[in-house]
This record gives structure tokens, C-alpha cells and sequence, in this order.
């Protein structure tokens, strides 16, 4: 995951009210995803859950 601006390329898509660009080789890994802005003690971060495994 990166904080890049979008190219040509990208696919931008809007995900429970964000709205994020995947590059168009990895785009059917990003089928069934969900992506959450989780707040916790420690502070703010986005949680990405779905396909095989989660990541945050």
C-alpha cells in the first residue's frame, strides 16, 4: 500500500467511502476486499480484510 498519486493505468475504485486506485496488475487480487479505518489506543490506521488472509 502506498500514498502515490494515480496513473493512467490505475483502477479507482471506492471502498466503504474511500476511494483508492489499484494498479491493474494486482486488481483481481483486490476482489472482496475491505478496507476500514480502525482507531485504537494506539492511534489510527486502515485495516484491510478479505481473500485469504488480513494485513493492517
Amino acid at each position: 500500500m502506498a500514498l502515490d498519486e494515480t496513473t493512467e493505468k490505475d483502477i479507482v475504485k471506492e471502498i466503504n467511502g474511500l476511494t483508492v486506485a489499484f494498479d491493474e496488475m494486482i486488481h483481481e487480487q483486490t476482489e472482496g476486499l475491505t478496507l476500514e479505518l480502525k482507531v485504537t489506543p494506539e492511534g489510527k490506521g486502515l485495516t484491510i480484510t478479505g481473500n485469504e488472509s488480513d494485513c493492517c
